[in-house]
């Protein structure tokens, strides 16, 4: 029989992820700064990305729990093998609880990014400390581009379920996803031939 994940399991899991990858990030900036190559600083910055991306995610998902909780939201945890931590049935759930749980996960990318961004500002000359912003501003439009339309639906009335079912949906995601990281992308060009 196994044991029902626990809130520890879940902070120790993610803290276990989040520090390798800034280890590996690290490991890979020192391989970088010696090599001084194009390899390594292709591999640097994809994994600079991929740090801030999947930390955005985790705190993410953190946010979601945490905000359903104040909430006053019954959520279970999810299996350690899964990548959602909080179980939340719109079906059983208040709007408010709905849209605490929404505003939660908002705020804990919107750290995330925040973070990185302010990496960056103090180690500017640094590719893996870009690569982190470009990573977490990566993670922050398209999670806005995505959550915020499903948060001003609910707030002006819409039916929970029915909006996150049309919402979420992995259709939507990738088509906002394009979307925003297009944008962003052009946004990035032009910030960097005005510098």
């Amino acid at each position: 029989m196994t044991r029902p994940p626990r809130l520890t399991g879940w902070l120790l899991r993610d803290t276990l992820i989040i520090s390798a990858l800034a280890v590996t990030l690290f490991g890979l900036h020192t391989w970088h700064v010696d090599a001084n190559g194009w390899l390594s600083g292709a591999v640097v910055a994809v994994g600079g990305f991929v740090t801030a991306y999947i930390t955005c995610y985790i705190l993410h998902e953190w946010g979601h729990w945490a905000g359903a909780r104040l909430a006053g939201a019954k959520v279970g945890l999810g299996p350690y093998n899964q990548p959602l931590l909080a179980r939340f049935d719109p079906a059983t759930h208040s709007r408010t609880q709905f849209l605490a749980l929404s505003w939660g996960g908002v705020a804990g990318y919107v750290m995330v990014a925040t973070l990185c961004m302010a990496i960056w500002l103090a180690l500017r000359e640094q590719l893996a400390a870009a690569a982190l912003a470009v990573g977490g501003l990566a993670f922050l439009v398209q999670s806005l581009a995505v959550d915020l339309p499903q948060i001003v639906k609910v707030t002006n009335g819409a039916d929970a379920l029915e909006t996150n079912r049309q919402g979420a949906s992995g259709q939507v995601i990738l088509r906002r996803t394009w979307q925003s990281w297009s944008l962003l992308a052009a946004a990035l060009i032009i910030w960097h031939q005005l510098n």
